[in-house]
């Protein structure tokens, strides 16, 4: 089965447990948790690293504890539910079920779009610094906001797709909403701030 990045789920996420908690991965043994969790989440994708994974049925030491089979289908929703409604700008989440050492586990990943600067949850946004979470302040908003934005980003830029580097971009596209600057490297890709 492939599984949050693609790779085979089963083996990658028992991986990732064996390694421990990190700046992408946290673990929360219940679904009673799943408010932190999310904060979590919002935190992961905040950072430079711009993603991350929750897991619910897993101890913070890393021993499987397993969620119960009756609470999956309504934790799922609820976590739906809980990612629609309080998270703006919308995120988007992997989330599946998946067996660990016998016990079930729910996951949740997520990645944030290089177009957004930020995500906040239940209005507030959080940023993930090693294994630890906190809140940003409204500085700190506006500077991920300046530093993520293509349009006031002074450089160095890297397209997305062939890897190349320019200092700085000064091509603009003209239309109807008047002058704007324009993103597209030659090979058909997006410079995207390097930094």
């Amino acid at each position: 089965m492939k599984g949050l990045s693609g790779m085979t789920q089963q083996s990658s996420l028992k991986e990732l447990v064996q390694r421990g908690e990190s700046q992408t991965l946290e673990f929360k043994k219940s679904l009673s948790l799943q408010r932190e969790g999310l904060e979590t989440l919002c935190a992961m994708v905040n950072s430079d690293l711009a993603g991350g994974t929750v897991v619910f049925g897993v101890e913070e030491n890393g021993t499987v504890c397993g969620i119960e089979e009756g609470n999956l289908d309504t934790a799922q929703r609820s976590l739906s539910q809980a990612i629609r409604n309080k998270f703006d700008p919308p995120l988007i989440v992997q989330m599946e079920v998946e067996e660990l050492n016998g016990e079930k586990v729910l996951a949740i990943s997520a990645k944030r779009s290089r177009d957004v600067p930020y995500h906040e949850y239940d209005g507030r946004a959080w940023i993930r610094q090693g294994s630890d979470k906190r809140r940003l302040s409204l500085a700190e908003k506006q500077q991920l906001t300046g530093r993520r934005n293509r349009d006031s980003h002074p450089g160095p830029w890297r397209c997305d797709r062939c890897g190349s580097w320019v200092g700085a971009l000064h091509s603009f596209e003209i239309s109807n909403e008047g002058m704007k600057k324009t993103y597209k490297c030659g090979c058909g890709g997006e410079f995207w701030p390097a930094t």
